[in-house]
């Protein structure tokens, strides 16, 4: 007879499993960058749970990272100007395919405190990737702590960790097509 009081524990979100495939840098102006991260998706359960999925993703290594214009490093426990404690599964809103392009484009031409416009080129670069990465079948997220940190009353923010205050202005996005099993972290980073 087995042993039944011997359980295997099996985290939650272990049938999800990501491989970075790339990063790419976007300068958009003097104090504006945009990240793109591509991200092979295995997912052993074939169906697509929204919370599984985040959970696994912020868990993973390459997630946890520290963002700044200029350069990015590696920091275990830090996701941009946030802790990873305090980013949870439910933080991210599904977006509509419909607007996300339209959104995404008022974003990156908005006026920024201090900055210069986004110059044509670097537009019509976001344009064609946003062409690229989305797809009928793209589920698109948008990380929610960023409209906190985003308010336009920086003397107000509490900062999370000691390099929040480095960013003005942190945008995040999450596009998974589940048809072709490829993710891409789309984070823009103003300074």
């Amino acid at each position: 007879m087995p042993n039944l009081s011997k359980k295997k524990i099996i985290p939650i979100h272990s049938g999800w499993s990501y491989s970075l495939d790339s990063k790419s840098l976007l300068r958009l102006h003097d104090h504006g960058l945009l990240r793109v991260f591509k991200i092979k998706v295995d997912n052993k359960s074939k169906n697509f749970n929204r919370l599984t999925f985040f959970s696994s993703l912020i868990d993973s290594n390459f997630y946890q990272e520290l963002f700044f214009d200029h350069f990015s490093q590696s920091s275990i426990g830090k996701h941009g100007p946030f802790l990873i404690k305090n980013i949870q599964p439910d933080h991210f809103s599904k977006k509509s395919n419909r607007f996300f392009k339209e959104d995404f484009l008022q974003i990156v031409t908005s006026p920024k405190w201090g900055c210069s416009a986004i110059s044509e080129n670097s537009l019509e670069k976001v344009k064609v990737l946003l062409q690229h990465v989305i797809q009928k079948t793209t589920l698109i997220y948008f990380l929610d702590k960023c409209r906190t940190f985003n308010t336009s009353s920086n003397e107000a923010k509490i900062f999370e960790h000691e390099w929040s205050h480095n960013l003005t202005s942190f945008y995040e996005f999450i596009l998974y097509d589940p048809e072709i099993n490829i993710a891409h972290i789309m984070i823009l980073t103003y300074e």
